[in-house]
């Protein structure tokens, strides 16, 4: 009897044990049911917005395709591709720095060589936009890495290397000018207070005979002076008599 009641019981263990997998495998199931559908749209839903962005952007209506995009994001499945062509909707605007993170995080989201090509020679392209030479020829560089057979990253790269040249030699015609225009102004400089020392011994020569001048004058004027005195002295001691007429 006991031996039948543990084989009774296990039994019973058993259909409870095949009967909770029944139920789970429905559960799951039904919650497959539910979200697959959502999860579909949701995709349906991310390449709707890319699509729609894509006409935006072919019609020149970038901060439409831009929105779109936006909204394409939050289907992760569209993520790589809403942000790298948020990137270029971005560029389109001018909005380099902008462009430039979108292109990083598109980066971020993805191994794959020509999607990362792309998104490293778009970089270049936002730099080169702002003179960043320098930085435009490294990223091209990192495009090449990934796709080496990209001839027209090959011919950015060497323009790009041939305006860093050109940067370089205005900036040192510009060191070079004002160089010249320091020395320029330095000689300048030089000749100016050469002058008026030259003009110092002459200015003092004229006013030394201008004193000696003063000086004569002072003299003469003493004389007459000395002269005029003698004179008055001469009319004291023999004074001239008046003769007066009276009529009486």
């Amino acid at each position: 009897m006991k031996g039948v009641l543990k084989i009774n019981f296990f039994l019973k263990r058993k259909q409870r044990c095949f009967l909770f997998e029944i139920y789970r495998s429905a559960v799951m199931s039904l919650l497959l049911l539910v979200f697959i559908p959502v999860i579909i749209r949701a995709q349906q839903q991310g390449n709707l917005y890319l699509r729609k962005g894509n006409k935006a952007y072919d019609a020149k209506n970038y901060k439409d395709a831009e929105a779109d995009y936006e909204k394409a994001l939050h289907d992760k499945s569209a993520a790589v591709k809403g942000k790298f062509n948020l990137g270029d909707a971005y560029f389109r605007q001018g909005q380099y720095d902008q462009a430039v993170e979108a292109y990083k995080q598109a980066l971020s989201l993805t191994k794959d060589k020509i999607l990362t090509a792309h998104a490293y020679h778009n970089i270049g392209n936002c730099e080169m936009e702002q003179k960043k030479y320098e930085e435009g020829i490294k990223q091209y560089e990192n495009s090449l890495l990934n796709n080496p057979s990209d001839d027209d990253t090959r011919y950015n790269l060497a323009y790009a290397q041939d305006k860093l040249k050109q940067q370089q030699q205005k900036q040192n015609n510009q060191q070079q000018k004002q160089q010249n225009q320091q020395q320029n102004q330095q000689q300048q400089q030089k000749q100016d207070n050469d002058k008026q020392q030259q003009k110092q011994p002459q200015q003092q020569q004229q006013q030394n005979i201008s004193q000696q001048d003063a000086q004569r004058i002072l003299d003469a004027l003493n004389n007459d002076e000395k002269n005029l005195q003698a004179q008055m002295q001469k009319k004291k001691a023999n004074p001239k008599q008046d003769t007066i007429v009276k009529n009486w």
